[in-house]
């Protein structure tokens, strides 16, 4: 690792790099879920719903706010009223009123970042909700009556109702009806999921269908076939997509107030398995896939109507249930949402019945945060690409045998090693797990050596420990863009400074402006290079300006004023050009440094990514 670590990269980067500590710690990401027994789970409260509802609807926005629509409040009163949660600020705000009441409904994010809201008891009216205006806009009825809906790959929505499946098409705000049912009209649809191949999984039926019915519906040819049967087909309450392609099932017992079913479908043979029994009752629960692919479920109903609070953690891994701890309050009938963080935001339902809560917390499944500096590398087939990562524990206790692992496959051999933070010197053994103590960090310095070509591949790491969940996956934070060639390319080393070295740019007030530098090393070929800026995913009220700087004085060079439009310039090899940047708000940017970010990318005449990096932003 020492001849990697010096021979591939000149002084100013190391000094650079060590930069990296700070950087994590300006990311509020919160790690995916746990796989080990002793593992601690926390539920924190957050500032409660404008309205107290159950039987509602949470969708994540593409602006990373939950979006909250109707449900039944007091007396069971189906309610028009949205809000808005914020994980900026961790509040709710209201977002005015649906063209309707509704209850049961479904909320579907379609491609163009609008929510369709679809059904609700004995209704078969359709509304859009429009992010960027804040409004609920009528759009076509359905034919039939409402079931579960899913985004179809092409865009459009299924809605698989009691009686028919429909097919709602955004171009024209129209609904179809698809073909029939395989199986005599199932009359209640408990649940439908998209699979990896692009088809629809549905199942639930009563008594006039075959007991365990499931359908496979299949956009291409829109129809619907037989698969399964399904086991526990009476009562299924929440169904999850895993990694692997197959779908876990929970359903409630036949007694209630006791363990739920589980089981699980796999599409390549058509066929369920039953995996036994979660460790908490889970009648009218949630369930979310967590960032690393584990699922957690969360409430169910006790007898006499009361929520449980008790939550379970599926563990593909080991197809075992492992308990996750209680909820601050008991509840069914709630939501539960992945934020972009890694955390689930977890909200309403009825708690002591038969009023329904308006409190909301926070799962947060791990105390590891993680970093990577750079977060891009681009080498010759052969040559080892190596970059630094911090891992931090923020919990109680020691977090045993922590190590990186690759997340994503790849043909290039892969080792890590511990490093000095000060000095990021190599320490310790190659590959060899260490201990982390409470509230401490820990630097490393990993490696790529490919064994073949590899297009650009934003590469997951896994930044695991014995006794805790795995770090959140963060795209940009805590990922390595990288790509391979058998031919010399540019790879450009890129590391920013922000002026307090927080990573944080701070925007003076609504309309101040905040800067930043970025210093460029390139490592490989020489090439043109252009140089832009942008907000991710993001749509921040800010605008970006940048120039290139002279290393010396700081000054912008070329333009002599920064530009709004990407800079072009030659960086040979060994060349270490800077650059400024300029972030002007146009309204207040809260701070989410997990999603709120500003990102500087260096792309060559291919328009290939040869190097990145970014900081979060904020008012303040």
């Amino acid at each position: 690792m020492t001849r990697w670590l010096y021979s591939e990269r000149p002084t100013r980067y190391l000094r650079l790099c060590a930069q990296s500590a700070a950087d994590v710690t300006a990311i509020v990401a919160i790690a995916v879920a746990a796989t080990p027994a002793d593992a601690q789970f926390t539920f924190t409260p957050v500032s409660s719903m404008t309205t107290a509802r159950a039987d509602h609807t949470a969708t994540l926005l593409r602006t990373g706010q939950v979006l909250i629509t109707g449900g039944v409040g007091k007396g069971f009163q189906p309610l028009a009223s949205a809000e808005l949660y914020d994980p900026a600020t961790a509040e709710f705000t209201s977002a005015g009123n649906m063209t309707t009441f509704r209850s049961g409904h479904t909320a579907t994010l379609l491609d163009d970042g609008k929510v369709l809201i679809a059904g609700g008891a004995q209704n078969l009216s359709a509304e859009i909700y429009d992010p960027s205006t804040g409004t609920f806009t009528a759009t076509g009825n359905m034919l039939s009556s409402g079931g579960p809906a899913t985004l179809l790959p092409n865009g459009r929505v299924l809605v698989a109702g009691a009686t028919n499946a429909e097919v709602y098409d955004p171009a024209t705000g129209t609904f179809t009806l698809s073909g029939a049912y395989a199986d005599p009209s199932p009359l209640w649809v408990n649940t439908a999921t998209l699979l990896l191949d692009g088809r629809v999984l549905i199942t639930g039926c009563a008594s006039q269908c075959t007991a365990g019915a499931t359908e496979l519906y299949d956009p291409q040819s829109d129809t619907l076939s037989r698969t399964g049967p399904m086991r526990g087909w009476e009562n299924v309450n929440t169904a999850t997509l895993l990694m692997d392609g197959t779908v876990l099932f929970v359903g409630n017992s036949e007694n209630d107030g006791f363990a739920a079913d589980a089981e699980v479908y796999r599409p390549a043979t058509g066929g369920f398995t039953f995996i036994g029994l979660t460790i908490a009752p889970h009648e009218f629960s949630a369930a979310v896939r967590l960032s690393d692919g584990t699922v957690l479920i969360t409430g169910g109903q006790l007898p006499g109507g009361n929520g449980s609070a008790g939550s379970d953690l599926y563990l593909p891994a080991t197809g075992t249930f492992l308990f996750a701890g209680n909820m601050v309050t008991g509840r069914h009938e709630h939501t539960a949402t992945l934020l972009p963080d890694g955390t689930v935001l977890i909200a309403g339902g009825f708690s002591i019945w038969p009023a329904p809560t308006p409190t909301a917390e926070i799962f947060n499944p791990s105390p590891l945060l993680a970093a990577v500096l750079p977060t891009s590398r681009s080498v010759q087939v052969g040559t080892p690409a190596t970059a630094f990562a911090t891992i931090i524990n923020t919990g109680t206790s020691t977090a045993t045998g922590c190590q990186i692992t690759p997340g994503t496959t790849l043909p290039a051999g892969f080792a890590f090693q511990t490093t000095n933070p000060a000095t990021n010197a190599v320490t310790g053994t190659v590959n060899t797990p260490v201990d982390i103590p409470a509230h401490a960090a820990q630097s490393f310095v990993f490696a790529f050596t490919p064994t073949a070509a590899i297009a650009p591949t934003d590469v997951r790491l896994n930044f695991v420990c014995a006794n805790a969940a795995a770090a959140p996956v963060v795209a940009g934070l805590n990922t390595l863009l990288f790509s391979a060639s058998t031919t010399p390319v540019p790879d450009i080393v890129a590391m920013s400074a922000t002026l307090k070295n927080d990573g944080i740019v701070n925007i003076p007030g609504t309309t101040g402006t905040g800067i930043f530098s970025v210093a460029a090393m390139n490592l490989g070929a020489g090439a043109t290079i252009t140089v832009s800026v942008d907000m991710g995913a993001a749509n921040l009220p800010v605008r970006i300006a940048l120039c290139q700087t002279d290393p010396v004085t700081g000054q912008c060079v070329n333009p002599t004023v920064p530009t709004t439009s990407p800079v072009v310039t030659t960086i040979n090899a060994n060349e270490t050009p800077t650059f400024g940047i300029f972030v002007t708000g146009t309204s207040s940017v809260p701070f989410a440094p997990a999603t709120s970010r500003i990102f500087v990318r260096f792309k060559d005449a291919g328009a290939v990514t040869r190097g990145s990096t970014s900081v979060a932003v904020r008012t303040q």
